[in-house]
């Protein structure tokens, strides 16, 4: 079945995105989103364990790794790895079908032969954190067809439409094979410890961004100094980590204009800002609307 009303994102302690809830058990499943759903068109920095492909049906969806950006228009299919720290904005009406799954559910246990032949050169490469299929070449029309095809399937849900749809996506990675060939065999050097350490990071604001937390503490979250703290954010997502804290505080303000009644200078409180006149500067920057704009403007019934 495809969730037409993908719930707010949820994320671990470690910044991990918790999927199992929205599955059924299947591992496998498939939202169909729309980025008015999500607080100020933006989702934040996660990872999950499972492989994500997105095919736009209408918008402009714009996907960040810590090494590329991409800009998706109607029709297009992003494809993005397994562990891959990614996040989105939507510069306007975004409508989207997300594919999240196990790759498991495709290639069997770790380490079988059809994992260690057809998947593993896939999700292990590290040229391979995203990518982009525009409807440019024959292959890639097959590729986009695939994914029409597969939420077709989820869509009317079939007699055996699980077996249809793994049919479906397992083809779509023999096509993968083909189609990325020429990118993994001029394998990167991935920088794991970066990733590692931006978990750690991420998993501290996140946790503790209420709190007066600086750089110093950040830093501390990954056993490194200030400024090797500093180089790993701009190495990973291009922005200090200061200013990543303050743009998550102002996101998590809008959540709560949005979704609760607390006064204005109570929700700066909680989120971390030292007094009313910084938070609505700051949130003016970030979101062009006062807060209690904002609030008139987007608050739920």
């Amino acid at each position: 079945m495809i969730c037409y009303k993908k719930k707010n994102l949820t994320l671990k302690d470690n910044s991990e995105e918790l999927l199992s809830e929205d599955s059924g058990g299947l591992p496998f499943v498939c939202y169909y989103d729309e980025s008015r759903l999500f607080t100020g068109n933006h989702i934040p920095w996660h990872w999950h364990d499972w492989i994500e492909l997105n095919y736009v049906d209408s918008g402009i969806l714009k996907m960040y790794t810590t090494d590329q950006e991409v800009e998706a228009r109607p029709g297009d299919v992003i494809f993005i790895n397994r562990n891959i720290m990614h996040a989105y904005d939507f510069p306007d009406q975004v409508n989207y079908y997300s594919f999240i799954f196990d790759a498991r559910f495709l290639a069997g246990e770790f380490g079988s032969y059809i994992d260690r032949k057809y998947f593993a050169p896939i999700l292990r490469s590290k040229n391979l954190s995203a990518l982009h299929l525009r409807s440019d070449s024959a292959r890639r029309i097959h590729m986009i067809g695939s994914i029409l095809k597969a939420i077709d399937q989820m869509r009317e849900e079939p007699a055996g439409y699980e077996f249809a749809v793994r049919e479906i996506l397992s083809r779509f990675f023999l096509l993968m094979q083909e189609e990325t060939e020429s990118v993994r065999a001029t394998e990167k050097k991935g920088n794991e410890r970066d990733l590692e350490r931006m978990k750690q990071m991420l998993q501290f604001i996140y946790s503790q961004y209420s709190e007066p937390i600086g750089l110093d503490e950040i830093a501390a979250a990954a056993g490194i100094s200030p400024r090797e703290c500093t180089r790993c954010f701009h190495r990973s997502i291009d922005r200090p980590p200061i200013r990543f804290l303050i743009e998550y505080r102002a996101q998590m303000a809008a959540m709560k204009l949005e979704r609760t009644g607390d006064s204005i200078s109570s929700i700066a409180e909680q989120c971390g800002f030292l007094s009313d006149s910084y938070f609505g500067k700051i949130f003016k920057e970030i979101y062009g609307l006062t807060p209690r704009d904002y609030r008139k403007k987007h608050k739920m019934s």
